[in-house]
C-alpha cells in the first residue's frame, strides 16, 4: 500500500519545437492542483486504488484500509512507508476497535527513506512516466478522468502488476 499525488503537468520526456526554437510548453496556473491516489496491490495482480482531492489524513488511509479488507480475501500484508498518518492514535484505535478486521492485517513499515522496497512503488512509476507521460492538463477536472483511465488500464493488467513484485529492488519475498 502507498499514496502519491499527481499534479497537472506529468513526466515530460520529449517534445518538439521548430528547429532553432526552444520548446514551450504551456501549463496551467493552478500547477500546484494535484489529484491524491492510494492503492494497494498483490502479488497475482491485483489492483485497488482510491482518487482524491485532498491530502491523505488518518481518517482516508483508515478508509483505504477498509476498501482493501473489502477487495482482498484472506489475510493482507501491508507494507507501508514511516509517514504519521499510517502510525497515528487514530490508526491504532481503529485497528483496537475492529479486532477481527485487525486480526486479517498484518502491518509492516519499511526502513526509512527506502520507497523503492516497497512493490507498489512501481504503481505511481507506471502512471507517471507511461500512462501520463507528456501530458499537461488545465485543471484537476481535466486530469481526473485520464489518471481514472490509466489507474483501470493498468488493473486490467495483472501480468504487468505482477512484475512489479520483481523489481530488482523491491524487498518483497513470496
Amino acid at each position: 500500500m502507498d499514496e502519491a499525488s499527481v499534479s497537472l503537468t506529468s513526466f515530460v520526456a520529449f517534445t518538439y519545437a521548430l528547429c532553432g526554437t526552444r520548446p514551450v510548453l504551456k501549463i496551467s496556473t493552478e500547477i500546484c492542483r494535484r489529484l491524491y491516489l492510494a492503492s494497494g496491490i498483490s502479488p497475482i495482480g491485483e489492483l485497488c486504488y482510491t482518487v482524491r482531492e485532498k491530502p491523505f489524513d488518518a481518517v482516508a488511509v483508515i478508509e483505504f484500509l477498509r476498501q482493501l479488507l473489502e477487495t482482498f480475501a484472506g489475510k493482507l500484508l501491508i507494507i507501508w512507508d514511516n509517514a504519521s498518518i499510517h502510525n497515528c492514535a487514530a490508526t491504532r484505535a481503529f485497528l483496537a476497535e475492529n479486532p477481527v478486521e485487525a486480526a486479517r492485517l498484518h502491518l509492516v513499515q519499511q526502513p526509512t527513506y527506502s520507497p523503492e522496497l516497497n512493490a507498489d512503488e512501481q504503481v505511481w512509476s507506471q502512471l507517471k512516466c507511461v500512462g501520463l507521460k507528456n501530458t499537461c492538463y488545465r485543471n484537476v477536472k481535466e486530469l481526473k478522468p485520464r489518471l481514472i483511465q490509466e489507474m483501470e488500464k493498468l488493473k486490467n493488467n495483472p501480468e504487468l502488476i505482477k512484475q512489479f513484485f520483481h523489481h530488482p529492488e523491491v524487498g518483497f519475498y513470496n
